[in-house]
């Protein structure tokens, strides 16, 4: 991911997108639409593109409980979302994390706050975030 594209681009909504679920999604966490789901979207929309539903496989980290909708994504936002992720395995690297949620704390204190600005991790925003021991 470039700066250009983390700044202005999808790559930086996909960070965003990122402290908003408060998870790490992976591959698998991805399931592509049915024929019928299909259908249905494109009665509300143009699809040019495959899209996914975004279903935890951790059910530990599963979206809002008040949450009513299914979230979907394009194939490109996937790509984006799974990008990202890799951005904030980065800023993990070495640090021996266990969890999703203990990456995203330290990448939240390292990493511009308009990232996490109306999140819950906007207060880890310039924080020293270590491991739990």
């Amino acid at each position: 991911m470039n700066i250009f594209d983390m700044l202005f681009g999808l790559g930086g909504q996909a960070v965003q997108a990122l402290f908003q679920l408060g998870f790490l999604p992976a591959e698998e966490d991805f399931l592509e639409l049915t024929e019928e789901q299909y259908a249905a979207l494109r009665r509300q929309q143009e699809v040019e593109e495959r899209y996914f539903m975004l279903a935890p496989m951790d059910t530990r980290v599963a979206l809002d409980e008040e949450w009513n909708e299914i979230s979907i994504v394009s194939e490109s936002e996937k790509a984006a979302l799974l990008e990202a992720v890799a951005l904030i395995e980065k800023y993990s690297e070495g640090k021996n994390f266990t969890s999703g949620q203990e990456k995203l704390r330290y990448a939240a204190g390292r990493m511009p706050s308009c990232f996490t600005k109306g999140t819950s991790f906007a207060k880890y925003y310039n924080m020293k975030v270590s491991k739990e021991e």
